[in-house]
Formats: structure tokens, C-alpha cells, sequence
């Protein structure tokens, strides 16, 4: 999701999703972004009056980050597992630099304390990722590449959450959890 910073205001962004990932949101202040972009408290208030609005717009970079990677996989030759596979292992090449959770997953574990406009966000967000994650079961379903039982949403709730979880698991146990997950899942999705 890093992409070069244009602007300050994305240099706060891409910071905070970088904090995000490694301490979560309730574990980072305006101190630590002042700090490690060596600029003041005030600069990032400019732009993030208050930080749920930082929350926010780290939730729009999110799902700006998903859309690319959802219009890669749209456009690629090949059936849905195929499309699958790239999309996992594009999910697991971001997360897994220097023991990186998902960025989405982090949010979610905070849910409970955050305010009320960024959990519509976290909400619209998790939403949109399953949703895709659906569409290309369905993709598969319907060129018999899959014959998984059950509704192409349920099904798609556990490729997410297996994920998820292989993915918080990868710290402690190494990435090959993640590896052994998604070919279980492959499986389970082709019977």
C-alpha cells in the first residue's frame, strides 16, 4: 500500500497505516506521527482535526489499496482460484513485511472503543473485501472451478476470517502458516 508521498497529508496516512499495523489505533498518538515525520502536532491536527478523522481517512486508503488490488485481479487471464491465489498472496506479501498484521484486522480489534463514524468506516470496509472475496467464489462456483457447499457469502466469510487468522498466527509460527491455510482452503473450496 506504500506509495511515494506527494503531499503531507499523505505522509500522515501512510504513517498511520504503518502505526496501524504495528501497534494499532488506540496504541499510537499525534506525538508518535510528529515525531517520526519531524513535524508538529498541529500540522497533523490541520489536517485530522480529530483522530477518528485520521481513522477515516486511514480507512479510505485501505479500501483505495483493495480496489487496485481488486481491479489487478478483475483484469487477469485465468479462473477464479487462479484469481484467488493472486489476491492472497498479494494480501500476504503486504502484511507479512516486518511482521505487519492486516491493516483492516487491526481496526477491528479496537472496534468496541472507537467512535461511532469510524466504525461505519471499519464496517464499510470489511464489507466491501468480503464482498469481493464472494464475487470470486461465485466467479468459480459458476465455471466449476469450486463446488463448495453453501452460500457463496457464509463461504466467503471463512476464506476471510481463515486468512485473518493464518495471518496473526504467521507472526508467531512463520509464514508457512499462511502457505498450509490457503491450500486447505483451496481444497475445501475445489470438493
Amino acid at each position: 500500500m506504500q506509495t511515494r508521498p506527494h503531499n503531507r497529508k499523505q505522509q500522515i496516512v501512510e504513517l498511520g497505516i504503518d502505526l496501524l499495523q504495528t501497534h494499532g489505533f488506540e496504541n499510537f498518538s499525534y506525538q508518535d506521527l510528529s515525531r517520526q515525520l519531524g513535524i508538529t502536532k498541529a500540522s497533523i491536527h490541520h489536517h485530522f482535526p480529530k483522530k477518528s478523522d485520521l481513522g477515516v481517512a486511514l480507512c479510505e486508503a485501505i479500501q483505495q489499496w483493495h480496489e487496485h488490488q481488486y481491479r489487478q485481479v478483475r483484469s487477469m487471464q485465468g479462473g477464479a482460484l487462479d484469481k484467488l491465489r493472486h489476491y492472497l498472496a498479494r494480501l500476504q506479501q503486504y502484511v507479512a513485511d516486518e511482521g505487519k498484521i492486516c491493516p483492516l484486522s487491526s481496526l477491528q480489534s479496537d472496534i468496541t472503543v472507537l467512535p461511532d463514524e469510524m466504525v461505519t468506516a471499519i464496517k464499510r470496509l470489511d464489507h466491501h473485501e468480503t464482498a469481493f472475496i464472494a464475487e470470486i467464489l461465485q466467479q468459480g462456483r459458476d465455471n466449476g472451478d469450486f463446488g463448495f457447499q453453501g452460500s457463496v457469502m457464509s463461504q466467503a466469510m471463512i476464506v476471510v476470517l481463515s486468512c485473518k487468522g493464518a495471518l496473526q498466527y504467521a507472526r508467531i509460527h512463520g509464514d508457512n502458516i499462511f502457505t498450509d491455510t490457503v491450500k486447505q482452503l483451496e481444497t475445501m473450496l475445489q470438493r
